[in-house]
């Protein structure tokens, strides 16, 4: 995984996310990042839970009688990983519209020693072997 913020390479121990007002215009200077991470990076349990998200997309589309996410079913709800692979774009929508905060959950679970707060995200890219996340940091605050 390698994060970039600035421009610079900042350890990802030392990050974290914004979880109120994510996505909302800062008060505080903001610096652009971008995350790196190779598919085989991702937390396995990030994996689960993208994959109960795509299960009760399943059972929610199946209940309402209409389906939220069309192109899921249409692939009839494939794994997350299935999705990286041949589906990227797909892959990178759910990131970026309804899977962030569970990424950045068990990406970034440092709770000290924190220098840079991912603020939003512009974009989410899935290549054949890595998925890019752009956007916003700012550095954090000492208490």
């Amino acid at each position: 995984m390698k994060f970039t913020s600035a421009g610079k390479r900042v350890e990802p121990g030392t990050v974290s996310y914004r979880s109120l007002g994510f996505g909302e215009t800062s008060i505080l200077e903001t610096t652009p990042y971008t995350l790196e991470i190779d598919h085989d990076e991702l937390p396995a349990r990030f994996l689960e839970c993208a994959d109960g998200f795509i299960s009760e997309c399943r059972i929610d589309d199946k209940a309402q009688g209409y389906a939220d996410i069309a192109p899921l079913q249409q692939l009839d709800y494939p794994g997350f990983r299935q999705l990286l692979k041949n589906e990227p774009d797909l892959a990178a929508s759910l990131i970026r519209d309804y899977l962030y905060f569970e990424l950045f959950f068990y990406l970034f679970a440092s709770i000290s020693g924190l220098e840079i707060v991912i603020n939003d995200i512009a974009s989410v890219h899935v290549t054949g072997t890595a998925m890019i996340i752009t956007g916003q940091t700012f550095r954090a605050r000492r208490t």
